[in-house]
């Protein structure tokens, strides 16, 4: 009895586990396997997930900085301080008429501008000057707003003395330079636009000259009309200039179509990237009660440029920067026509509508 009881400790130890089999071996690995690639299908997802929602927050963000651009300028077309484009008493004293190019960056008698293009087409109508703008791409519409080059306001200032010759007395403003071409308003309904050819300062009074024949485009004649400012009177100066908008191909690699700002004759500089296409329609007033009656094409609107023009419609089709991310080419529509890409990515319709605020609050 004794010895089977030694003898027991010894029999327990020689059924200890001492390593797996083979085929226990291959169930762990499988399930290991089954494991990881569970892990990976859910990372994968997340990260397509990931990349789908930041493309189109990006592109959504890029929609609304192109609208935000475009509004602030087509907002204020025609806006010159005290007073708008559309009134009588807008006296251009620049020498604007020297060729077509010259006369396009510089007529400020019409605010808004439009120039329209078919898909698939090579030219605008009406009929775009050749060098006033570079390099639009067809099949996209673009927009001329002229006016403030910002909405601060300008500069308000007031007159020390009344004009004589080709120099405007002014009590210091500041902010202005030679070069400047500026619209002086009196508040009354009246404005002066010139270029500034040389600013002389003398206790605090800044002598505005804007003699003839002097800079580019340079001022045609050095008088203002003697009605229009007067001793003590407050007016408003701010710089102007001529601003398109419109869509070209971009320099990145590979290159892609962008919406792009062009002031003057400054070269174009790209705005927001990821802009495919462009249309735009023109709200027209036919009855003059300061309502849009009817929306129209440039082309079928352009002799309504002067005063008619209320409100502007804007749609963009806008795509994501990132490629691949459906998992097949997406249909869109776009401007009455349903077109199949050969690429994969997102694209979104975005819309918008401006009012003309000197067209709509006479």
């Amino acid at each position: 009895m004794n010895n089977l009881i030694k003898k027991t400790p010894a029999l327990a130890s020689s059924r200890k586990q001492y390593g797996l089999s083979l085929i226990e071996l291959m169930v762990a690995l499988t399930l290991g396997l089954v494991l990881l690639g569970g892990f990976t299908t859910i990372l994968m997802g997340s990260r397509q997930s990931y990349r789908v929602n930041d493309s189109m927050s990006r592109m959504q963000e890029n929609a609304r900085y192109a609208f935000q651009v475009m509004s602030q300028d087509i907002r204020m077309a025609g806006y010159f301080g005290c007073s708008n484009v559309d009134d009588l008493f807008l006296d251009n004293t620049l020498n604007y008429t020297q060729d077509a190019t010259t006369e396009f960056r510089w007529s400020f008698e019409q605010s808004i501008e439009g120039y329209e293009t078919k898909k698939g087409a090579t030219a605008w109508e009406p009929t775009l000057i050749s060098g006033t703008i570079t390099s639009p791409l067809s099949g996209n519409d673009i927009i001329v707003v002229r006016g403030m080059e910002s909405i601060d306001g300008g500069v308000t200032a007031r007159v020390f003395e009344e004009p004589s010759a080709a120099t405007l007395k002014i009590f210091e403003g500041g902010g202005l330079e030679i070069g400047d071409v500026v619209a002086a308003s009196n508040c009354r309904g009246n404005v002066s636009i010139f270029q500034i050819s040389d600013i002389v300062t003398v206790s605090g009074v800044e002598s505005l000259i804007h003699t003839a024949g002097a800079g580019t485009p340079g001022n045609l004649t050095n008088s203002l009309r003697d009605e229009y400012f007067h001793t003590n009177d407050i007016i408003t100066i701010s710089k102007i200039s001529t601003r398109a908008y419109y869509i070209r191909t971009n320099s990145n690699t590979p290159s892609a179509p962008a919406l792009y700002q062009k002031s003057g004759s400054d070269n174009a500089q790209e705005i927001v990237e990821g802009v495919e296409e462009m249309q735009i329609q023109y709200g027209v007033d036919t009855d003059g009660d300061g309502s849009v009656d009817v929306y129209q094409a440039a082309d079928v609107t352009m002799s309504n440029w002067a005063n008619s023009i209320v409100s502007i419609r804007i749609n963009l089709l806008m795509h994501t920067l990132e490629d691949n991310l459906a998992s097949q080419p997406q249909t869109y529509t776009f401007n009455g026509e349903t077109v199949l890409p050969t690429d994969r990515r997102l694209r979104q319709v975005y819309s918008t509508v401006i009012a003309l605020r000197n067209r709509t609050l006479k």
